[in-house]
């Protein structure tokens, strides 16, 4: 599916959001029609300097505001070396469901071997909490959502 479709019919046309990755997809509808859908929208940051990160939050807070129909799955991509960082995202007020780190199995080894006790914490809640997850679990979250 042409994904601007997707977001125009999803969320209107007084609002142009444009996700670095939207996943549309078509369903059934009661009338015996197909209806089309965003499905998901990814945000990819390939690091988090702490004054974008309200970029993220914006969009996803403006996808959540003028949405017509079912909420899309919003994601986030990385590969931010920086805890902190990445925790500015998962600890915000649900903007984003769940962070995918194209490095986690990295990031955690790094962390663990040369982090500071507050990155390690930071690290520990947010996987701990399901909010930072493997890239590779991605695909299928995106199939079953």
């Amino acid at each position: 599916m042409h994904a601007p479709f997707a977001t125009r019919l999803d969320l209107g046309r007084d609002y142009l959001v444009k996700p670095d990755v939207a996943i549309g997809v078509t369903s059934p509808a009661a009338d015996g029609a197909s209806r089309r859908h965003l499905h998901a929208a990814v945000s990819c940051k390939w690091t988090i300097r702490s004054d974008r990160i309200q970029n993220v939050r914006h969009e996803f807070l403006q996808m959540i505001r003028h949405r017509r129909g079912r909420l899309p799955h919003l994601v986030v991509v990385t590969a931010e070396p920086m805890p902190s960082r990445i925790a500015s995202i998962a600890r915000g007020t649900g903007e984003a469901d769940a962070i995918y780190h194209v490095a986690l199995d990295a990031l955690k080894a790094a962390v663990a071997a040369v982090g500071s006790s507050k990155q390690k914490d930071d690290l520990d809640e947010i996987i701990e909490q399901g909010r930072l997850l493997p890239y590779g679990t991605l695909p299928p979250t995106l199939s079953t959502w």
